[in-house]
């Protein structure tokens, strides 16, 4: 299968043994049911095969957005994170572990790992200084800050993965941020989503996504004072109607990021560029 044949949004890539390996919000219908959680495998980016399914235990059944799947190694084991929404609960992120790549996936304890109640969606783990944390998305539909402001939060996690073990700290400000606009009809709010986060030098990379001017768009912000922050803004990195990106090293020691293109379903592509 050819990489411009896969539907898909919130693309995320894990490299590891000589391979590529890709999930995101894959499926017909990423505002219904959304992800069918397919992992495929790739030598070149460019073709793929499918590997397999990676939660076929039903733990899913009873809920629906299932968006931006992530892949991670941490210490002894694989761990999927999803954004996932149920009725009477809402929307959270939740980690799913396994010992081995290609074999169905658990839930790590049934429970959001984001806090209850608030509306999170595209968790991230970054594991800074060997201490893992979780930055995630407040969706501004349901703001804890009201206003409509869409804003990212991390927060350390205890080290088994399976809870916070400390208040989140707000590091975004959608509506603060000078050049994210407003979306919505009848509810208004501005969209702070898709982080991602990396050491480059001394500094940390923070990697989202909004909504500008000129449509969906990919947003650098940089923090030279450590995992709190302050965040402060480096440039747009793509602003024609794409977003929600990762960033990798490709087998050729390259760093790439992915992201999809168009915003618009069933349009949505894989997209790379060089770093």
């Amino acid at each position: 299968m050819k990489r411009e044949e896969i539907h898909i949004r919130d693309p995320f890539v894990y490299v590891e043994n000589g391979k590529y390996y890709l999930l995101g919000t894959t499926g017909d219908d990423p505002w219904g049911k959304a992800s069918d959680l397919t992992l495929y495998e790739s030598d070149d980016l460019e073709n793929y095969e499918k590997v397999c399914t990676m939660v076929t235990d039903g733990s899913l059944d009873e809920y629906t957005n299932i968006w931006a799947p992530e892949l991670h190694k941490y210490h002894d084991a694989y761990y999927l994170i999803v954004s996932v929404f149920k009725d009477g609960i809402g929307r959270g992120s939740m980690f799913f572990s396994s010992k081995n790549l290609d074999d169905n996936f658990k839930m790590l304890t049934g429970e959001y790992v984001t806090p209850k109640g608030w509306g999170c969606l595209d968790a991230t783990l970054f594991v800074y200084e060997d201490k893992p944390y979780l930055c995630f998305s407040n969706e501004w539909l349901t703001p804890i800050n009201g206003n409509g402001d869409g804003s990212l939060y991390i927060a350390k996690l205890s080290e088994d993965l399976k809870t916070l073990s400390e208040t989140p700290v707000r590091i975004v400000s959608g509506r603060k941020s000078g050049f994210a606009v407003e979306i919505g009809d009848k509810i208004k709010g501005v969209v702070a989503e898709g982080p991602y986060l990396y050491k480059e030098g001394n500094d940390i990379v923070l990697l989202w996504s909004t909504y500008t001017e000129t449509g969906y768009a990919i947003i650098k912000s940089v923090s030279k004072t450590g995992i709190y922050g302050e965040y402060v803004f480096d440039k747009i990195l793509f602003d024609k109607d794409g977003g929600h990106c990762m960033r990798f090293t490709d087998l050729n020691g390259k760093n790439r990021i992915t992201f999809h293109q168009p915003n618009k379903t069933p349009f949505e592509r894989m997209k790379l560029f060089e770093d």
